[in-house]
Formats: C-alpha cells, sequence, structure tokens
C-alpha cells in the first residue's frame, strides 16, 4: 500500500500513469507526450522498483504530482508479477489515481516499422521479428485484464497521437470523462479501437439527394435534411438518452476514456452529422472529441 503524508499540494489528486504496449507500437511517443503534459517519465524501470518509486514521488521532498512510468517486454523476468503488484496498488491506494495504458498496433502495422526503422525487436534474440511480436503480445496477455486505456496507433501520424494523448491527459482532464465519438463507414471497416457502435444505414441517406451528395454531414444543409425527419429524430431521442445515461454511469464507475463509434455506409454524411449532435451536448463530466475518421476517402 502506498502510504501518503500530509503535504502542500494535498489537493491534488496523484496520477500514476503505466504506460505499456508492444514495441513498435508508439510507446516512447506516448511518454514524449506526456512530458510535454508536465508528467514526470521514467522509461524502462525496472518493476521490482514500480512500488518504491511511487512511494518516492509522492512522499519524497520532491514531491511529483504526475508520473508515467514506462514499462516493457526488455523487463521480462519480472513481467508476471508486475500484473498482481498493479493490481494490489490499484486497490490499496485511495490517495493514488493509478492508470494502466496500453499502445498496441497490428502486426503488419509492427513489421512496416520495424523494416523502415531498421531497429531491432528487443525479444528478437535468434528468433525473428514476427515470432518475437507474437511472443511479445503472449507475454503482455495478464496486463490486457488491467488496462483502463488502450490505444491502437494504426492509423495515427505522429501529430494525431500526439492529440489524442493531449486530450486524454492534459491538466485537469482526468477529472472529466473523455469520450472520442468516431464517425465512420462500414465499407471501410469498423474502428479497431470502439468500446460501443451504433449502424445508422436505416436512417433516409442524403447520398440520393442531388443538392446533398457532394457535401458532408458537418453542413447544416445536412443536418437540417436529417433532423427535421420523425424517423431521425425519433432515433436520436432514444440513443441521446442511452448515451447520457451510460456515460454517466461510466463516470461514476471512475473512467476517464471512451470511443464511441457511428457508423452509415460510406462515413460522409448520416454518421457525420450523428456524430457532430453528439459533441454538441453539454454533459456533466463529459468532454467529446470528434473525429471524422472517413471523410474524403470518397
Amino acid at each position: 500500500m502506498i502510504e501518503t503524508v500530509p503535504h502542500k499540494h494535498e489537493e491534488t489528486k496523484r496520477i500514476a500513469l503505466i504506460v505499456t504496449g508492444l514495441s513498435g507500437a508508439g510507446k516512447t511517443s506516448v511518454m514524449r507526450s506526456l512530458e510535454d503534459l508536465g508528467f514526470y517519465c521514467v522509461d524502462n524501470l525496472p518493476i521490482p522498483l514500480l512500488l518504491p518509486f511511487l512511494k518516492l514521488a509522492f512522499n519524497g521532498p520532491s514531491y511529483l504530482g504526475k508520473v508515467a512510468l514506462g514499462i516493457d517486454a526488455r523487463g521480462e523476468q519480472f513481467l508476471n508479477s508486475l500484473a498482481p503488484e498493479i493490481q494490489r496498488i490499484k486497490e490499496t491506494a485511495d490517495e493514488c489515481l493509478l492508470k494502466v495504458i496500453f499502445i498496441s498496433a497490428q502486426q503488419q502495422t509492427l513489421l512496416k516499422r520495424f523494416q523502415e526503422t531498421r531497429r531491432k525487436h528487443p525479444l528478437a534474440n535468434r528468433i525473428s521479428i514476427e515470432q518475437a511480436i507474437d511472443r511479445e503480445r503472449k507475454l503482455m496477455e495478464p496486463l490486457m485484464n488491467l488496462t483502463d486505456l488502450t490505444i491502437e496507433t494504426d492509423g495515427l501520424t505522429i501529430h494525431e497521437l500526439r492529440r489524442l494523448v493531449s486530450a486524454h491527459f492534459a491538466q485537469g482532464q482526468l477529472r472529466e470523462l473523455t469520450v472520442n465519438v468516431v464517425s465512420f463507414g462500414f465499407k471501410y471497416g469498423v474502428p479497431a479501437e470502439s468500446n460501443l457502435v451504433y449502424d445508422v444505414r436505416f436512417l433516409p441517406n442524403p447520398y440520393f439527394v442531388p443538392a446533398l451528395k457532394e457535401i458532408d454531414g458537418r453542413n447544416q444543409l445536412i443536418q437540417d435534411f436529417l433532423f427535421t425527419q420523425a424517423v431521425v429524430q425519433d432515433y436520436w431521442n432514444q440513443l441521446s438518452s442511452f448515451l447520457h445515461y451510460m456515460l454517466t454511469r461510466f463516470h461514476e464507475e471512475g473512467r476517464f476514456c471512451a470511443t464511441i463509434a457511428i457508423g452509415c455506409t460510406g462515413g460522409k454524411h448520416r454518421s457525420v452529422a450523428c456524430a457532430e449532435k453528439i459533441g454538441q451536448q453539454s454533459w456533466q463530466n463529459v468532454r467529446f472529441i470528434i473525429t471524422h475518421r472517413d471523410v474524403g476517402k470518397e
């Protein structure tokens, strides 16, 4: 258990992030972004030093209110003890908000990145990179059950990744539930990071209206076309009521992030308009980030 002593910063919640994940997925970029946000970052911390470091950070002479600790498969010999240690800290350290951030990507993405950078996978000793990635996934499996946020970096540029980290962890944001609302087209696939997916393909389609075909759902003409129709109004009333209830429960549970995906056929009209409508809501303790993944792909 992390024991704390009175401090002049007592009113500030102590925040500790465990940043882990697959090699090549972007953990270093996430750590750098957190450092820019004022987190005290330590990469590749030996797992046996986790608890002593947190005690020193929050009770030592140099008070550290926000820390981010990078842990990866290079500490392979200690990984079996990491998950139980994190669970114990979460259950006993009421004064410390401990969250686990897992950075991931698909196999082909990781292979491409290692080929482009010509770097060696940390576990690729006498085995291929493909085998090393598979081995690392298995080693990291116990942490997946403790993950509070998974960031899939396959489709993200370095700038988009930094903006995402900033949206989640900028000063004050951990007291809110950050909801990433993603519009998408089913023809391009469902976003892998989705917690909840809503299909709006049954709604009237502006694509078949010649004057509306070329503009997207951010345009007021599309929104007027949709939200003046009874079927859309009825769907919106039920969807918004459920989302408000669900996000309220999420916040009460202690979650600080969620991803909601809204899909139509091409990700241009109906899903975009619905995502924009959600983003206009002013709900207590909820902050929306709107992303239109497939606008422009046509």
